[in-house]
């Protein structure tokens, strides 16, 4: 194993030679192939002059974590920002102190996953919060172990095996990072709200990708923070997003624990409509409004003016569905319009007159 160790060191290239190939099995499998080779005791391990800075990743689609095509007993390579990261925190496992950090991790549709770091990674993290000024942090794990926690799946360290990277530069992470973080301000008749519009959702009202608006320059893509009326050059915003102002979208909106439990006010656009639909959802509007202890989430509105890419602290967790209050869950029976009346008769017993 020493000698493996030695001649194989992690990120250098050698041409192996005499090894066996056989059928993979087992837990934790760094890759989804069905064969694996074994180094045996005469391979021979050769360094080499060739050089490939391709890091040969297959990153993981949030929404596939936990089913089939990705199980539990699969290593994967997940790339995403870095919200609601909680404190480094020092714990006692089995007798033995050790580092630990809660996180979740978003993708450019919004999906998220939680993670837990252990041991060397959490100090990782904790040693790049001290460093870096960026509040933004890009995370990649490599091989990380999908496990279940309290009944919600959770992205880990493999034990030593994973690989942690914070704001990589290589091209995938840099074609994650130019992406849309637009926060608009709307208005319909009964009042206003501000909600945000990630990269996917974004990109179907606005029409182009954010690198193309941005020549490909993430820079450029994060420095308009400001309310579109409050830029003393309102010109710096490309066209297409300035169109923006004044058409009539449907928003259908997630509800996070960060309107629930913190107050925020600012909602997470999960899906865009506009044209036709607009008319439709107006027509059934009425059954939704004789619903008089509970708030619709599509909202026909109109955008009033842009706060790009503006930043938050704690952001779009959904409340999971079996968290929900009873309450909640009876509201639907007391308001529901398919529910039928009882309309059985009733025999009335006839009284004796004197």
């Amino acid at each position: 194993m020493y000698r493996v160790q030695r001649d194989l060191p992690v990120g250098e290239w050698r041409v192996v030679e005499n090894f066996k190939i056989g059928g993979t099995g087992g837990q934790y499998r760094p890759t989804k192939l069905q064969y694996k080779m074994t180094i045996l005791g005469d391979t021979t391990i050769i360094r080499t002059d060739y050089r490939n800075d391709n890091h040969f990743l297959s990153l993981a689609r949030y929404e596939e974590i936990g089913t089939e095509n990705l199980k539990t007993y699969f290593l994967i390579d997940i790339l995403g920002q870095v919200v609601e990261l909680g404190r480094i925190m020092t714990v006692e496992v089995k007798g033995e102190e050790r580092k630990r950090v809660l996180f979740r991790l978003r993708d450019t549709s919004g999906n998220e996953v939680a993670c837990c770091l252990w041991g060397q990674y959490a100090e990782q993290i904790e040693s790049h919060i001290s460093e870096s000024k960026d509040d933004t942090i890009i995370c990649l794990i490599r091989f990380a172990k999908i496990s279940e926690f309290r009944g919600e799946l959770q992205i880990t360290n493999a034990y030593d095996a994973s690989l942690l990277m914070l704001n990589p530069t290589m091209e995938e992470a840099i074609d994650f990072k130019q992406k849309y973080k637009l926060h608009v301000f709307v208005k319909d008749d009964t009042g206003e709200s501000e909600l945000m519009l990630l990269d996917t959702v974004a990109t179907t009202i606005i029409g182009n990708k954010a690198e193309e608006l941005w020549d490909g320059s993430y820079a450029e893509v994060i420095i308009v923070i400001l309310i579109i009326s409050q830029i003393e050059d309102p010109e710096i915003l490309p066209i297409p997003i300035k169109n923006l102002v004044g058409k009539s979208f449907c928003f259908g909106l997630s509800i996070t624990s960060d309107n629930v439990s913190n107050g925020s006010t600012t909602f997470k656009v999960a899906e865009v409509w506009s044209g036709d639909h607009i008319h439709r959802i107006e027509s059934l509007s009425e059954p939704v409004s004789l619903i008089g202890s509970s708030s619709s989430t599509l909202s026909t509105s109109e955008v009033l003016c842009i706060d790009h890419n503006k930043e938050s602290s704690s952001e779009d967790v959904t409340t999971p569905f079996s968290k929900r209050k009873e309450g909640d869950a009876e509201l639907n029976d007391m308001n529901s319009t398919s529910k039928k009346l009882c309309a059985k008769n009733i025999k009335m017993e006839k009284t004796k007159e004197d």
